[in-house]
């Protein structure tokens, strides 16, 4: 069917639709789960269509849809906007455009929408499409200037009360933060039981559990494969995904701190809130945590440009092998050998890769060379005064920061100084104080790479649950590259060809 041809005189719409040949679309909505609410407001609407004229086409129900919170979305640009997201909406506005039914009736406009844009949308349908809107309280008239302008204001008024309600939600939930208030979705969290306090002991014992393997390199896919294989289930019953373990361990929750906004909140005095709930990790070893699986903001490199562990990989040394000819990445494959069988290699990649092509080793003695090198070295550190290590040179700077952040707070806080001072002066200090605290962890990282040394590395090499990861985390604490030189056609292995980089902080501390 066609909808009527809107003709616009004198300010007005005007819309020729015999009541008889009205094609109704019903909209009942609530911003929370009530359905019983739901069932009262589509009864209404059909004995006010009843009163008009017309027959109902389609009933839409929004159970539980909020007309005012807005979701990112993607815009038609590629850029991302916030728009309020309303599928059933959508379909309503669709289904009037292309004429399917001609006509809306909604409980009111505050139940209708809350956002200007929505009311806009439905705006174009009347005087583009001669849509007809009519309501159970007679308040909206689109089809003259006044009543589109009322339109407007009382949206604008209803979002306003709707942002008035959420600053006022958002308060109490900051407040409720401040005390360590326990806040989240319906699900609990794993670890804690229901009331999201107390913890769970078994599955504490999981996430324990691992913390030498996570610091020893093993990743959050490795993790979770072998959960899923263990049996371990999840709150939720889904199974293990890597995302899923990385967030777990990296969330502040797991050591007690609480989460607003995502960030970790601090109180009036500078301090990180803790929340009254059991905390599974102590700060340290959230922090060793962090330390390795959170983001990298300023890796250390080598002395050859390369951080010592660039990539997954199924062949031990690809992080680490490079061309002693020409310094390019030497990449690891495979071959069938003139008995038939796969052996393992290591490769200079071709000119047009960026090497020369001109360099190939087999994996298997250089893997064996390396593996009893890495293995000596970390005998070594088992044996060497972790006391000697020196402390970082610039904890003293650091402390004189913070203490004159805390300071100028306290002189804030007793008005003596103006915040047009101090805020600006506060974020040139908390800038260089996130550096001090990120070069701080790059240091203590390199010592704590020595404390979670593998002990007996020599019987955990060859084991099943000693993976690739942690194999390549053991050769980058104590290498950053393997350089390979060049060696005559058909020439045998000769350790002479191998030139293994130490670690700068191991020459240092050797």
């Amino acid at each position: 069917m066609a909808t009527s041809t809107p003709r616009r005189a004198g300010g007005r719409t005007l819309i020729d639709a015999d009541p008889g040949q009205l094609m109704w679309v019903l909209l009942a909505r609530e911003s929370a789960d009530r359905e019983r609410q739901l069932g009262n407001q589509l009864t209404d609407l059909r004995a006010q269509v009843a009163r008009i004229g017309g027959r109902i086409d389609r009933e839409i129900p929004e159970n539980a849809v909020s007309a005012f919170k807005r979701q990112r979305v993607e815009l038609p640009d590629g850029t991302y906007g916030y728009r309020v997201v309303r599928p059933e909406w959508e379909k309503i506005l669709t289904a009037l455009r292309r004429g399917e039914c001609n006509a809306l009736m909604v409980p009111d406009i505050d139940r209708a929408m809350r956002d200007p844009r929505t009311l806009e949308d439905l705006i174009d349908a009347v005087e583009l499409y001669g849509v007809y809107v009519a309501s159970l309280t007679g308040n909206i008239d689109l089809t003259t200037d006044a009543g589109i302008s009322a339109a407007r204001s009382l949206v604008n008024q209803r979002n306003q009360e709707s942002r008035n309600t959420s600053r006022r939600v958002i308060n109490g939930q900051r407040h409720a933060a401040m005390e360590g208030g326990n806040h989240g979705g319906r699900m609990r969290p794993f670890g804690w039981r229901k009331d999201r306090i107390r913890l769970n002991k078994r599955e504490v014992g999981h996430i324990r559990r691992e913390l030498p393997r996570i610091l020893a390199g093993v990743s959050p896919l490795t993790l979770a494969r072998e959960w899923n294989e263990r049996g371990i289930p999840t709150v939720t019953g889904v199974p293990w995904r890597a995302a899923t373990i990385r967030n777990m361990y990296l969330r502040p929750r797991v050591c007690g701190f609480v989460l607003y906004q995502g960030a970790v909140l601090r109180g009036a005095d500078g301090n990180k809130v803790r929340g009254k709930w059991e905390a599974i990790l102590t700060e340290d070893e959230y922090n060793d945590v962090v330390a390795e699986w959170g983001p990298s903001q300023q890796p250390v490199p080598s002395r050859l440009g390369a951080k010592g562990r660039g990539y997954r990989t199924i062949h031990l040394l690809s992080p680490f092998v490079r061309c002693g000819k020409c310094s390019a990445r030497m990449v690891g494959a495979r071959r069938r050998n003139r008995r038939g069988e796969l052996e393992e290699f290591y490769r200079c990649p071709s000119k047009g890769a960026g090497g020369c092509g001109s360099v190939t080793r087999l994996a298997e003695p250089v893997n064996t060379y390396i593996k009893a090198l890495v293995i000596a070295d970390q005998q070594k550190i088992q044996f060497r005064k972790l006391e000697d290590l020196p402390r970082w040179p610039r904890a003293k700077e650091l402390v004189d920061l913070q203490k004159r952040i805390n300071e100028q707070q306290q002189n804030f806080e007793a008005g003596n100084i103006s915040a047009e001072r101090h805020f600006p002066s506060l974020a040139r200090m908390e800038a260089v104080e996130a550096g001090l605290k990120r070069e701080r962890r790059q240091y203590e990282g390199r010592q704590q790479a020595r404390r979670h040394a593998v002990a007996n590395l020599a019987e955990k090499w060859d084991k099943q649950d000693f993976p690739m990861e942690q194999k390549q985390a053991a050769i980058a604490q104590t290498l950053t590259a393997v350089i390979i030189k060049p060696g005559g056609r058909g020439s045998r292995f000769h350790p002479d060809q191998i030139m293994p980089v130490f670690r700068e902080d191991n020459d240092e501390s050797a």
